[in-house]
């Protein structure tokens, strides 16, 4: 035989052994492996060493049956008051048929994530602000019912969604800190406290404001801007007393000057001199 000839044998059969070793494939512990031959679903193989028709015969795709969070991102929807608030969401998911997983859905992770956005719109647009904040298990289950059923075609279980963040509008969150700084000054004020106490926190906060009036300064004019902030605002504006003492003193004198004995001859010369011309 002909060296040529044997050489095209040797290479044809390792060529083949090659062709053959190719459809071997590993699937692990916690992945199914789904087969399409020529296109259609074929069986779905179990977790160890497997063999696939190789040369494009047999399409693989391995499908992962754990676990898996996916953050969903925060995007503004509004309440059912109206009220506009960024939400964002935590999904968890598990896959219980591998087939409808891969034939159902192009790429099921995103799908459901798209899934968890709509339905935040949906159910976030049916609740008010305060059970939105107050009630947040409620709209846990809400939430989970919601995707679970749509998603179930897809041969996956959503097993939790979780609201990751509800951020409020910054007048909102100026409003509510107003109102606790409010109610916390109000329970100062309702304890009870001893004799002259308040006469002394209000010595103490004279000394300090005393000492750095660029501080009440900034302070002021924070106020003022805080105040602008909500739209058309009459602001009143005291005037402090060591600006306005020296008019009253000047207001004071030049009434008595008036009413002076000096100040009515004066005036009662005139008509004494007119008669007397």
């Amino acid at each position: 035989m002909e060296p040529g000839i044997i050489a095209a044998i040797v290479g044809g059969s390792c060529a083949l052994v090659a062709v053959l070793l190719s459809g071997l494939r590993v699937v692990r512990e916690y992945q199914r492996g789904v087969i399409l031959r020529l296109g259609r679903h074929g069986p779905t193989l179990d977790p160890g060493l497997r063999y696939i028709l190789p040369l494009g015969i047999d399409r693989l795709t391995r499908v992962d049956l754990r676990s898996a969070p996916l953050d969903v991102p925060a995007h503004e929807v509004i309440t059912h008051d109206g009220v506009p608030v960024v939400v964002g969401a935590t999904v968890t998911l598990q896959v219980l048929n591998p087939l409808l997983a891969v034939t159902r859905v192009v790429d099921y992770r995103q799908a459901t994530v798209q899934l968890v956005q709509a339905a935040l719109r949906d159910v976030v647009a049916a609740t008010a602000l305060r059970e939105l904040l107050l009630d947040q298990e409620a709209m846990r289950e809400a939430l989970a019912q919601f995707v679970d059923a749509r998603a179930e075609p897809w041969g996956i279980r959503v097993t939790s969604v979780d609201l990751r963040d509800v951020v409020l509008p910054d007048a909102m969150q100026r409003a509510m800190a107003r109102q606790a700084e409010l109610r916390g000054g109000q329970t100062t004020a309702s304890a009870p406290s001893e004799p002259n106490a308040d006469g002394r926190q209000l010595e103490a906060v004279a000394k300090i404001l005393a000492a750095q009036p660029r501080d009440v300064q900034a302070r002021f004019l924070q106020a003022l801007s805080d105040a602008r902030s909500g739209g058309s605002t009459v602001v009143v504006v005291p005037l402090p007393v060591d600006l306005v003492q020296p008019l009253v003193d000047l207001q004071g004198h030049a009434f008595p000057a008036l009413l002076s004995p000096e100040g009515e001859g004066l005036g009662g010369d005139s008509p004494a001199a007119g008669q007397g011309q």
